[in-house]
């Protein structure tokens, strides 16, 4: 899901250490991250998007621009909320159907959509998938 991770460390000239390091995590935990044995969470997303001046959607594959932006220093739940709102809404969905859509449960879509968690890498993922959606305008990144 997120092949650019290894493909832009290296055209940087980073290593793995020197990433993990920069996240606070362990090699290893970055590690998995960059060959997809498990999902980065977006926070960390963000701070690499930071890190490297460049989009979410670069990362993820859905812009083939490295183009330089702004950093963003959080990801804000209150754009995550409303923009999964608004485009449930657009598409004239429940919030169970939203949910069926991107593989999670209702109650999930409720937190995301009320601010009470942020949604996970994997359904962010999902979720840009099946709508299209850039994820750095769910997460209220401006280009």
């Amino acid at each position: 899901m997120l092949e650019k991770l290894k493909e832009i460390r290296e055209r940087k000239g980073f290593t793995q250490e020197k990433i993990a390091d920069f996240l606070k995590v362990n090699r290893s935990t970055y590690s998995g991250w960059e060959i997809g044995k498990d999902i980065i969470p977006l926070s960390k997303l963000n701070d690499l998007a930071n890190f490297y001046h460049t989009s979410l959607d670069y990362l993820i594959g859905r812009s083939p621009t490295l183009e330089e932006v702004k950093q963003v220093q959080s990801i804000s739940m209150t754009s995550v909320a409303n923009h999964l709102k608004d485009v449930r809404k657009s598409h004239n969905l429940s919030q169970k159907k939203l949910a069926d859509r991107i593989t999670t449960s209702q109650p999930n879509i409720h937190k995301y959509e009320n601010k009470k968690s942020l949604i996970t890498t994997y359904y962010a993922l999902e979720f840009c998938k099946q709508y299209d959606h850039s994820l750095d305008k769910l997460v209220g990144r401006n280009k």
